[in-house]
């Protein structure tokens, strides 16, 4: 029995995750500094996200674009829906975006 499944190709796996030999001189200034309040960038104009405030960051290997990058660890605002089950989390630089002012008109 054939079963015709159509054929996948893996991208090439990168030749190593050892941390850049130029780091920390050849990365990039991070974008957001401690104490920043951030929302996660949201994927639709419904979508309801986590919002909190930046209290450390890292450098690390970013399996879905084969590099290295920045990424913040969030401690959650008590209105985020995930900090009904958790109070910090990580994301990705790239997934962050600064909170809109309030604005008290």
């Amino acid at each position: 029995m054939s079963l015709n499944l159509p054929l996948i190709s893996l991208d090439e796996l990168p030749p190593s995750v050892r941390l850049p030999t130029d780091f920390p001189d050849g990365t990039a200034i991070p974008k957001f500094l401690y104490g920043d309040r951030l929302r996660w960038k949201p994927l639709s104009d419904t979508d309801e996200t986590d919002t909190g405030i930046v209290i450390g960051r890292f450098y690390a290997f970013a399996p879905h674009r084969c590099q290295w990058a920045w990424k913040y660890l969030i401690f959650l605002a008590p209105e985020s829906p995930s900090a009904q089950f958790c109070v910090a989390d990580t994301c990705w630089e790239e997934h962050l975006e600064p909170l809109p002012l309030e604005t008290n008109s």
